[in-house]
């Protein structure tokens, strides 16, 4: 894979609350584009399954409801894009 700082790649961030069709946008972007959609979600819920011990504590932010710390996702996002 290409280092991405040195690739040139187009980066979209598609933003929005709950249920407001970021999903939905994306899926159409990638079936029109043929691009890679990342969501941050995703990531977050899979590192939680994985049983890790930063899945477990991610897990326990989460459910009390409290804002994963913007770190967190950004070194999920780093580890995903190596």
């Amino acid at each position: 894979m290409t280092p991405l700082k040195k690739a040139n790649v187009p980066i979209f961030f598609i933003v929005g609350g709950p249920g407001s069709g970021k999903g939905t946008q994306c899926d159409k972007i990638v079936a029109k584009y043929g691009l890679t959609h990342l969501s941050s979600g995703d990531l977050l819920r899979a590192e939680v399954k994985s049983g890790s011990p930063r899945g477990n504590e991610l897990n326990k932010i989460m459910e009390q409801g409290q804002l994963v710390p913007l770190v967190s996702g950004a070194h999920l996002l780093k580890v995903f894009l190596r």
